[in-house]
C-alpha cells in the first residue's frame, strides 16, 4: 500500500523563503533581537557543520559553541535556528 505525501503539512515557514542556507536563516534569528548579549540560539544538529563552514571566520570558537554577531551559537536536538531560552 502505498503511504500518501501529506501535502498538506508545509515544512518551510514562509518568512524565510529567501534564505538560502544556514547562515542566512540564523542571520535573520539575530535580526529580531537588539541586545544579544547573553543570547543563545541553537543550530540545528545535523546542520551544524554547514553553519560553521559559512560562517567561517565571523564565528570564534566559544566552549561548546561559537560567537558569531555577538550572540553564542550551539548546536542543539532542533529543526529550525531558536533562542535558548525558548526552546
Amino acid at each position: 500500500m502505498e503511504r500518501p505525501t501529506p501535502a498538506h503539512l508545509d515544512q518551510t515557514d514562509p518568512a524565510k523563503a529567501e534564505v538560502r542556507d544556514i547562515r542566512e536563516e540564523a542571520d535573520l534569528e539575530l535580526e529580531a533581537y537588539d541586545d544579544r548579549d547573553g543570547l543563545v540560539l541553537l543550530i540545528p544538529e545535523d546542520r551544524w557543520a554547514e553553519f560553521v563552514q559559512r560562517a567561517g571566520q565571523d564565528a570564534a570558537e566559544d566552549g561548546d559553541g561559537v560567537r558569531y554577531r555577538g550572540a553564542l551559537l550551539r548546536p542543539g536536538p532542533v529543526t529550525a535556528v531558536i533562542a535558548q531560552e525558548g526552546f
